[in-house]
């Protein structure tokens, strides 16, 4: 980021960074909510003025709404308009802020001008730029910045360019309208400045450690640019600090294969150690079970897929977790550069930086292998169970430690694979492959279409003819939903005065209100009666209410898929061997829809971690399995929607099981 960003992380004191966190696990930046309450709220004039120049803008906007670069205009737009309705005004004086906003409003008033004569010129030359895509999870527009040096402007027209990711540091102001700002008005460049390079800079959904829908606006950034910008695709590094260095952690190991070089420059790389948890400050088992989902030392073995660099200063707590890592790494043979800058706290050495960005170039210009001749993966969860050309498409155990480590002979024209806790693999491969070798045993479905060698396997003793199986993509657990396309489903029929309905409807509506103000979009919700077909294939559903209330959960639980696992009648919720009285508690889940079984229905929750968990990104993590039954009559707070009466996961095949 930019203001109070990357420059600003850069110049923290030392005494700010050996209190990264404070006695309540707190950042050291946390100031009691996210967005924070605003340091020099505007007046009602200012608001007013501004509100006017704003509806003005957005109506301008609908005539180029359609065009293909009209997320340039909209993330201008939105950014005023969030600033406005959360209050993020945080200068020194509320003039400023105003300033902020017009400058805004100026520029989008100049594109949309340019769109309607069929003109970028923003996209243009050399320079700092700043950019915009819809999301695929909600549709709302994203900004990223991009850099691109004197120079490579020229060579984009001649030949691909490398291009390096950089992920920003936390920063509690700096939601939308303060990034934007700082992006459109850049004058220096980032903390790196590779040669011939492209750097862009992702906003990824403000402060949330590059999880969640923050995760998924990486790739879409990234593809943006890709199209936009002539990129090598092969020459792509992914870098960050702080924040973005725990960002750049996970997204290393968790999705190898996608860069030519990750760099990590300080940031957590796993809950337990870096929250310095005691036995008597253990959460619930299923919390734990559930750190496997981002946990970077349950992906260790994934680094062997690409280069790694990593930094810390010398005098850093958050060093601690490089040096973890280094134990990790070495375990499996890996020895990558920890480089240490002399004196630091928490930021970068100004020599030892020369020779971090002279490493990451070395192997950007090697670039990656698009067909390495070994793989090595290794997971918790199907949601991230590919590697190059190798994939688990199956566990045993779901949450439990799954490798898959192929080899590939082209002198013997086979695969060779060994696995533990997997019980299906899916590969792509060179032509010529004639033979895939499993744990020494050669197996069988290898499928030859044109020159393209195609494997899939299920072990025996994982089959099922009649239930859909857990498999990547639809594996749960609830907050998986929120990674890609959702609709909302509210109720439709009139509110029927049980506590089941009021918790639910009050629910919804937090949700609704949490994602806006924390991933930065307005989510699509209509009535059960109003939901279309199309929306029922293209999306996973969240489903709010009782079946008294939503039209559609009352027909979702007349299919055999859900009474398998659920009963919902006036005086009992069950599920499993768990029951509660239906007058104070509510289920909430996680299913494949019966009715489209490729996307996901969630019944009543939202995002798992709530507001009180946003103080450290490293909490920002699914708090609910696959099930839970919620007592309602404790009310919703910032830990929990309702207290926990009973959770679990469901099992391979989506059924209760027994524990």
């Amino acid at each position: 980021m930019r203001s109070r960003s990357l420059a600003a992380l850069a110049v923290i004191t030392p005494l700010l960074c050996h209190a990264q966190l404070g006695p309540n696990g707190a950042t050291a930046s946390w100031k009691g909510a996210l967005p924070p309450k605003p340091t020099a709220a505007l007046s009602a004039e200012h608001e007013d003025a501004l509100t006017k120049r704003l509806n003005v803008a957005s109506e301008a906007f609908k005539t180029v709404a359609n065009h293909k670069r009209a997320a340039d205009v909209e993330i201008l737009l939105k950014a005023v308009r969030y600033a406005i309705e959360f209050d993020e005004w945080y200068d020194k004086k509320a003039e400023d802020g105003v300033k902020k906003a017009n400058a805004l409003l100026d520029e989008a008033n100049k594109r949309i001008e340019a769109l309607k004569k069929g003109e970028t010129p923003w996209l243009e030359g050399s320079g700092f730029k700043l950019l915009g895509f819809y999301s695929s999870i909600d549709g709302s527009a994203q900004p990223y910045g991009v850099e691109i040096p004197e120079g490579v402007d020229q060579m984009l027209k001649k030949q691909a360019v490398p291009m390096w990711i950089w992920l920003h540091g936390r920063g509690d102001t700096t939601t939308d309208m303060h990034f934007v700002y700082s992006r459109l008005m850049a004058k220096k460049p980032g903390q790196f400045q590779p040669a011939g390079t492209i750097v862009i800079h992702p906003f990824g959904r403000y402060c949330n450690g590059w999880k969640s829908a923050g995760e998924t606006d990486v790739f879409e950034c990234r593809d943006d640019a890709v199209r936009q910008l002539n990129v090598d695709e092969n020459r792509i590094a992914l870098a960050g600090f702080s924040m973005g260095g725990a960002g750049a952690w996970h997204m290393g190991a968790h999705f190898a294969d996608q860069w030519a070089c990750v760099h990590t420059g300080a940031g957590f790389v796993d809950v337990k150690r870096y929250q310095k948890l005691t036995p008597d400050k253990m959460p619930v088992w299923y919390e734990q079970k559930l750190w496997g989902v981002y946990d970077v030392p349950d992906y260790a073995r994934n680094f062997l897929n690409v280069p790694l660099v990593c930094y810390s200063g010398e005098n850093d707590s958050q060093r601690d977790s490089a040096e973890y890592m280094t134990e990790v790494l070495a375990k499996i043979g890996l020895k990558p550069p920890h480089l240490i800058g002399p004196g630091m706290g928490h930021k970068y050495h100004p020599e030892v930086i020369k020779e971090v960005q002279a490493k990451i170039e070395q192997h950007v210009t090697q670039g990656r292998n698009v067909w390495p001749k070994t793989v090595h993966l290794q997971t918790r969860t199907l949601a991230y169970a590919r590697m190059h050309w190798l994939a688990i498409t199956r566990m045993e155990k779901q949450w439990e430690e799954a490798r898959a480590d192929a080899e590939w002979d082209d002198t013997k024209h086979e695969v060779r694979i060994t696995t533990q806790n997997v019980a299906g693999l899916s590969m792509m491969l060179p032509a010529g492959v004639t033979k895939v070798m499993v744990n020494g045993k050669e197996e069988p479905g290898l499928v030859i279409k044109g020159e393209q060698p195609l494997w899939n396997w299920i072990a025996e003793t994982s089959t099922s003819s009649t239930s859909v199986s857990k498999k990547p993509g639809l594996q749960g657990p609830i907050d998986d939903a929120f990674k890609s396309k959702f609709v909302l489903v509210l109720p439709d029929q009139p509110a029927d005065g049980s506590k089941a309905d009021e918790w639910a409807r009050a629910e919804a509506a937090h949700f609704r209100q949490r994602w806006r103000s924390l991933m930065r979009g307005d989510l699509k919700a209509l009535p059960a009666d109003k939901l279309t077909d199309r929306e029922a294939e293209d999306a996973h559903l969240i489903v709010w209410g009782t079946p008294k209330t939503n039209s559609f959960l009352q027909k979702l639980m007349t299919t055999m898929a859900i009474k398998k696992v659920l009963t919902w009648d006036d005086q009992l919720v069950k599920i499993g061997t768990h029951e509660a009285p239906a007058a104070t508690s509510v289920p909430v889940f996680i299913q494949p829809n019966p009715m489209n079984p490729a996307k996901y229905v969630v019944i009543n929750s939202g995002l798992t971690f709530r507001e009180a968990h946003d103080r450290t990104n490293s909490l920002q993590n699914p708090k609910l399995p696959d099930w839970a039954i919620l007592d309602i009559i404790v009310p919703p707070n910032a830990e929990a929607s309702g207290k926990v009466v009973a959770a679990d996961f469901f099992g391979e095949f989506w059924e209760v099981t027994k524990r």
